[in-house]
């Protein structure tokens, strides 16, 4: 009897920062598995033959939308899994087609891991502004005062959205003694007591928080969810952080509030341009300190995502329950 076979549609650059090849021996024990060698990720043409021959498709960041499973069904393809090595797969995968049976999963719970701990970890620095002090110590700059350097403890944190980055942000907060205010239409008051957190309405948590960090996902109801009234509700000294996406706060708001020196921000993400241009006026802020998107970048995430993937086709080639399938339930308030 043959064995079923696993497309791996990712380009060899992603390949090689999953270190892919050291996982390969778990997958050959139990498939065929053929690697797309073209440049970049694999083309609609081979995305088409795969979805024609192969049982698992594993895709990643880049891969374009699959058209293909537009027309998918039980019936006319083998395929019975897109494996994701990344995180969304809302612009990869039409959601009809899991309505229709396919399988799909995801490995984003390494990147949320990743980004809840730089989260937590950019909340510190900032709060202390010790990106600020260390730009003025390298400059010879005086010293910034006292009064700009905050603790952790004692603070009030606002989560915006009980995601996977967001509820892992409020479990890593617990040791450090702060108040956590959550605001998610779809979090119950049982998720935010789960996480000791008090749920409550975005504008409260806004005016009452010293901390602000943002974790929704894109949806048509969250983009430019943070505009210019919002920025002006936070309290004066403030800190906004955003390691979700930039598509979730209107930018020019957030520049202009930040150009009074009321508040401070840290921002991982930027929109419309990501690398900012080196000429940005964000980057002439000293209240604002600008990352260049790093926030799920390690080499541990990426190992773990590539685990992931492995156990979950394994789990999936034994007729086992997935670990990490998406579903249809979720699909319009997941990222």
């Amino acid at each position: 009897m043959s064995k079923p076979l696993i497309y791996v549609a990712l380009s060899q650059g992603v390949l090689h920062e999953l270190e892919f090849a050291s996982y390969l021996p778990q997958l050959e024990a139990l498939a065929d598995v053929q690697i797309w060698e073209g440049a970049g990720n694999a083309s609609q043409q081979a995305l088409t033959a795969a979805c024609a021959s192969a049982q698992v498709l594993i895709t990643g960041w880049g891969v374009p939308f699959l058209d293909q499973l537009n027309s998918w069904t039980l019936d006319n393809s083998p395929l019975r899994l897109v494996m994701h090595s990344a995180g969304t797969v809302k612009q990869l995968v039409p959601v009809d087609s899991i309505t229709r049976g396919l399988q799909v999963s995801r490995a984003n719970d390494s990147l949320a891991e990743s980004v809840a701990e730089f989260t937590v970890g950019a909340i510190i620095m900032a709060r202390r502004n010790a990106f600020a002090a260390a730009n003025r110590y390298r400059h010879g700059q005086p010293l910034l005062a006292i009064t700009s350097q905050r603790e952790l403890k004692g603070s009030t944190v606002g989560i915006i959205g009980a995601s996977a980055i967001g509820r892992r942000v409020m479990q890593l907060l617990q040791p450090f003694g702060v108040t956590i205010l959550l605001a998610d239409p779809y979090a119950t008051p049982a998720i935010a007591s789960a996480h000791n957190a008090t749920l409550t309405d975005l504008d409260t948590l806004l005016r009452q928080s010293h901390i602000v960090s943002l974790h929704a996902p894109v949806t048509e109801q969250t983009i430019g969810m943070l505009g210019a009234a919002q920025f002006a509700a936070m309290q004066d000294g403030a800190l906004f952080v955003n390691t979700a996406r930039a598509r979730l706060i209107d930018s020019d708001a957030l520049l202009s509030e930040l150009q009074t020196g009321r508040i401070n921000a840290l921002i991982d993400v930027t929109e419309p341009h990501e690398p900012l241009p080196v000429d940005s006026p964000f980057f002439q802020l000293e209240n604002c300190v600008v990352l260049p998107h790093m926030a799920a970048v390690t080499r541990d995430a990426r190992l773990r995502q590539s685990q992931i993937v492995v156990d979950e086709i394994t789990r999936f080639l034994t007729n086992q329950p997935l670990h990490y399938a998406v579903d249809t339930e979720r699909w319009d308030v997941m990222a």
